[in-house]
C-alpha cells in the first residue's frame, strides 16, 4: 500500500472513532441531513443512501462566487477537473477524461443532460436558478444506465413557487468579464413561473484568444392539477459566440476564428402521488445543439522551415460543425411493499441524431435507439440494517444487452453513524462518435491527404466492477460531519484513441515526414485493466456559529498494464474551503490542489505531454445591505488567485510549438457582481 494511503487510512479511522456517540450536548450547527434522490432514484437520507453522495446547496453555490458550475465541482471530492481555455472546462470524476470526458451522468431536473461540458452550453442552468446539486460518487448505471459509468450529477433547479417576485444581477470585472441577468417568478393559485433571462461576455484569458459572448433564457412552469397531479414544464435556450484557435497554428490547422453554438431543450413532466409513498412519473425531454465552426487549411499559412518549399498549395475545408438532437421517454413508479420495503422501477427510450457532414464523412447522418429497463429495492431487513438491490437492463441499438447490478448494505448502529458495504459492475456503451467517427481531409480537387479519424464499428463497450465500502457520520454535538470512501475500481476494454498502422494517403502529394506526421487513428478498446485502489473524505466542521471548515481530499493507488493509462488519473487531488460570517459579511477562501495528470485533447503522433501538479486559491466576499425593503448584495470574487498555470493540454498545438512552455494557461481573474431583489 502506498505510505500516503495508509496515513490518509489511519487519520480516517481516527476521525471515525471520534464521531462515536457522546453525552455532549446537540447544538444545531447542522440541520438534518438532505433526502436525495441519485443514489437509487428514491427519496432517501443520505444514510440510507447505496453510494456516497455529495450535497451542494443554493447557499454554499452563492458563496463560492463561481460563474459557472463546472469549477463548482472542483469541490466535489474525488472529481478532477481542467480548463482549456475560457468557457472549455474537462469534469471527470478519478480522470480517464480522454478527449471529451463521457464517464458521467448529468441531469437536470432529471433530464439526461448530453454534455459533461457544463458552461459551454449555451442553453446551460444559470447558477441562481439552482435549488441543489447531488453528486454520486462512484458507478451509478444500475440506476441511470452507460452514462453514469463513473458517477451522476442530478441538478435541481428551484421549483418555480419556491419564491415571488424579481431579481436583478449585474457583474463587471478583468479581463472583459461582464453580464446582466434578470429573473421574475409569479404565481396564481395552483400555478407559477419562473423566467430567468441573462447576458454574459469575457475575453478569457491573457494570451489566449477565447473569449465568450453568451445570451441565455429559462423558463419553469409548474402546475398543480389537483391534490394528486402536478404538471412541470421547462425550456432553456441559448446561442454563444467563442473564440477558438490559436496563432501561429501550421498550415492554419487551428485559425483564431470566431465559433457559434445554438441550444435548445425542453422537459414536460407528469407527478402522480397518490400517497406520500406511492408516486409515478412519466417525463420526456428534447434537446437540440449546434455548432457552426469551419474554416479551411492551408499550406501556404506558417509553414515549418523544414518543409519550405516542399509543399504544394493546398487548400482543405475543415471544422466543427455539427447537430446532435436527443429525444427521451421515461416512466417511473416509486411504491412502498410493505413497512420494510420500497421499490423503484421503470424504463426509458432514448433515440440519439448526430449529423456532420465533416465528422461523418460517408454517412453524414448517423443514429440509433437506447432502450433500458430499471429497478431498486430498498429493504430494511432490522432496525439497524438496510439493503440495497438495483438492476438495469440496457440494449443499444445493434448490440447485444447488458445489464449493470448493484447491491449495498447499510449497517446503522446509531442514528449519527452509518457504514456502507457494496458492490456495482457498470458498462459504458461506446458513443456514436467513437464508433461511426469518419473524419477526412480532402484537398480541392477531392484527393485524400489524410484520413484524420477511422470508424470503429466492433468497437465494444467498456465495464468497470467497483467495490466500496463508506462511512457516514455525524458528532454527537452536530459540529462535525465525516463522508469517507474506500474504493477498489478494476476498469476493462477501456475505449482509447490509438494510431493506426498500414498506408498512408497522398503519396507522391505530401513529403513522407508530413505524411506519417498525418496518421490516422480511431477508437480501440485497450486490451489491459486499469486497477484503483484509494480514498477520498469530506470533513465538514463548524467550531463556531458562523464559522465553518470544509476539507475534500482524494488519494489513489494507480495500476495499469500500459503506463499511459496510469498517468490519465491523477495521484490525489485536495480541497479546503473556509466560510465565515461576520455580521452582514460572507466570505469563502478554497484552496485547491490537484496532482500531476495526463490530461488533454487532440491527437499528435510520439507526443506526450502531462501537467504538472498545481495549487490554486479562489476567494469570494460579500456585504449584504437592505435598502428600504430590497435587498441588496455586493460580492467581490476572484479565481486562480496564485496566477497562471496549466490545467490541460492541447496535443497538437502543444507538439507543433516546439517548446516546452505551456500553449494555454489559465490565469487570475477578478469581478464584481450586485444583486438585488424585490
Amino acid at each position: 500500500m502506498h505510505p500516503s494511503l495508509r496515513h490518509a487510512l489511519t487519520l480516517t479511522a481516527i476521525q471515525c472513532l471520534a464521531l462515536s456517540p457522546s453525552n455532549a450536548a446537540e447544538y444545531e450547527f447542522f440541520e438534518t441531513l438532505p433526502l436525495v434522490l441519485s443514489g437509487s432514484r428514491l427519496p432517501q437520507s443520505l444514510p440510507d443512501a447505496p453510494g456516497a453522495v455529495t450535497v451542494i446547496d443554493a447557499d454554499r453555490i452563492a458563496a463560492t462566487g463561481y460563474r459557472d458550475l463546472a469549477r463548482v465541482l472542483r469541490l466535489v471530492p474525488g472529481f478532477q477537473l481542467a480548463q482549456e481555455r475560457g468557457g472549455k472546462h474537462w469534469v471527470t470524476y478519478h480522470g480517464l477524461g480522454m478527449d471529451v470526458p463521457q464517464q458521467m451522468q448529468v441531469m437536470i431536473d432529471g433530464r439526461p443532460s448530453p454534455s459533461t461540458h457544463f458552461n459551454q452550453l449555451p442553453e446551460r442552468i444559470l447558477l441562481q436558478d439552482i435549488e441543489r446539486i447531488e453528486v454520486l460518487r462512484g458507478s451509478n448505471s444500475a440506476a441511470y444506465g452507460s452514462n453514469a459509468f463513473h458517477g451522476a450529477v442530478n441538478i435541481t433547479t428551484r421549483h418555480s413557487a419556491s419564491e415571488t417576485g424579481s431579481a436583478l444581477r449585474f457583474m463587471a470585472g478583468t479581463e472583459g468579464i461582464s453580464g446582466v441577468s434578470a429573473r421574475h417568478t409569479a404565481g396564481s393559485g395552483l400555478h407559477s413561473l419562473r423566467i430567468t433571462a441573462a447576458h454574459e461576455k469575457d475575453d478569457g484569458f491573457d494570451g489566449l484568444r477565447d473569449g465568450t459572448r453568451t445570451n441565455a433564457l429559462s423558463i419553469r412552469s409548474d402546475l398543480q392539477l389537483n391534490t394528486h397531479d402536478e404538471v412541470t414544464l421547462s425550456a432553456n435556450v441559448g446561442e454563444s459566440v467563442v473564440e477558438e484557435g490559436y496563432a501561429g497554428s501550421i498550415f492554419n490547422s487551428a485559425k483564431e476564428r470566431e465559433a457559434r453554438n445554438y441550444g435548445q431543450a425542453l422537459l414536460l413532466r407528469w407527478r402522480h402521488a397518490s400517497s406520500a409513498d406511492d408516486e409515478w412519473l412519466l417525463t420526456t425531454s428534447w434537446d437540440r445543439r449546434k455548432v457552426k465552426d469551419a474554416w479551411q487549411l492551408d499550406t501556404t499559412i506558417n509553414v515549418p522551415f523544414p518543409l519550405l518549399g516542399r509543399v504544394p498549395a493546398l487548400t482543405s475545408a475543415v471544422g466543427n460543425d455539427l447537430t446532435i438532437e436527443y429525444h427521451t421517454l421515461e416512466l417511473q413508479q416509486q411504491t412502498r411493499l410493505n413497512s420494510d420495503s420500497r421499490l423503484a422501477w421503470g424504463t426509458e427510450l432514448r433515440h440519439t441524431r448526430n449529423e456532420s457532414a465533416y465528422y461523418f464523412n460517408a454517412e453524414r447522418e448517423v443514429s440509433r435507439l437506447e432502450r433500458r429497463v430499471f429497478a431498486n429495492l430498498e429493504w430494511r431487513s432490522a432496525p439497524a440494517w438496510l439493503w440495497n438491490f438495483a438492476g438495469l437492463v440496457e440494449q443499444v441499438e445493434g448490440d447485444s444487452a447488458h445489464f449493470a447490478p448493484r447491491a449495498f448494505l447499510n449497517w446503522q448502529p446509531d442514528p449519527n453513524r452509518t457504514w456502507r458495504l457494496g458492490y456495482s459492475r457498470a458498462w459504458r456503451q461506446p458513443a456514436l462518435f467513437e464508433r461511426r467517427v469518419d473524419v477526412r481531409i480532402l484537398d480541392q480537387s477531392g484527393t485524400l491527404l489524410q484520413w484524420r479519424q477511422m470508424p470503429a464499428h466492433d468497437l465494444q463497450p467498456q465495464r468497470i466492477d467497483a467495490a466500496e465500502l463508506g462511512y457516514l457520520g455525524v458528532s454527537a454535538d452536530r459540529r462535525t460531519t465525516l463522508d469517507v470512501r474506500l474504493f477498489h475500481e478494476r476498469i476493462q476494454d477501456l475505449i482509447v484513441r490509438n494510431p493506426v498502422a498500414g498506408d498512408l494517403p497522398a503519396a507522391g502529394v505530401l513529403p513522407d515526414t508530413l505524411r506519417e506526421s498525418l496518421r490516422g487513428t480511431r477508437w480501440e478498446n485497450d486490451p489491459g485493466q486499469l486497477r484503483l485502489n484509494g480514498i477520498e473524505y469530506q470533513v465538514r466542521t463548524r467550531p463556531l456559529r458562523k464559522t465553518e471548515f470544509i476539507l475534500a481530499h482524494s488519494l489513489i493507488d494507480r495500476r495499469a498494464d500500459d503506463e499511459k493509462l496510469r498517468l490519465k488519473v491523477a495521484p490525489y487531488t485536495a480541497s479546503l474551503s473556509w466560510l465565515q460570517e461576520i455580521g452582514q459579511w460572507k466570505s469563502m477562501l478554497s484552496v485547491l490542489r490537484m496532482g500531476s495528470i495526463d490530461a488533454g485533447f487532440s491527437y499528435a503522433p510520439g507526443f506526450s505531454s502531462s501537467v504538472p501538479a498545481y495549487t490554486t486559491v479562489d476567494w469570494s466576499v460579500a456585504r449584504n445591505f437592505r435598502v428600504r425593503e430590497n435587498e441588496l448584495e455586493i460580492r467581490l470574487s476572484g479565481i486562480n488567485l496564485l496566477g497562471n498555470h496549466q490545467e490541460l493540454v492541447n496535443r497538437l498545438r502543444q507538439s507543433q510549438s516546439g517548446t516546452h512552455q505551456p500553449v494555454n494557461e489559465v490565469g487570475r481573474q477578478l469581478y464584481l457582481s450586485l444583486q438585488t431583489q424585490f
